[in-house]
């Protein structure tokens, strides 16, 4: 596991020093991309072989409106904030959209670089679950 996290890390720095919409970012995210998606496949495909030990699941039914209405308001404000800065007829320096906020911050790479690997992270658990 500890090797895993550092060539993670490795990939994460090697990921923020790519240009935008470049074909080494796009390889930088459709390499760890296609990672996982073939380790999840393997883990369907053949569920005798365990690549990790399984997480319990949680028991269905078990989510009700008390555990989702948090999140659900969440969106809901998200999506209003983005619409309303979106559709202002303001400058955008004093509307600022979600994705020209995070554009401002990524510039800088340590951000980036944690930004990357905050991503495989939760890729890696999204496969774990």
């Amino acid at each position: 596991m500890a090797v895993a996290a550092l060539l993670a890390a490795a990939l994460a720095g090697w990921a923020s020093g790519t240009a935008p919409f470049s074909v080494p970012a796009d390889v930088a995210v459709s390499v760890p991309s296609a990672l996982l998606a073939a380790l999840l496949v393997a883990q369907r495909v053949a569920p005798t072989r365990r690549l990790w030990r399984p997480r319990a699941l949680p028991v269905e039914g078990a989510r009700d409106r008390r555990t989702s209405a948090p999140w659900v308001a969440l969106i809901v404000l998200v999506l209003a904030v983005e619409l309303a800065s979106y559709f202002h007829p303001g400058p955008r320096s004093l509307y600022p959209t979600l994705s020209s906020i995070a554009d401002r911050a990524l510039r800088c790479r340590p951000v980036k670089a944690a930004a990357f690997l905050g991503w495989l992270a939760g890729g890696w658990y999204l496969v774990r679950r």
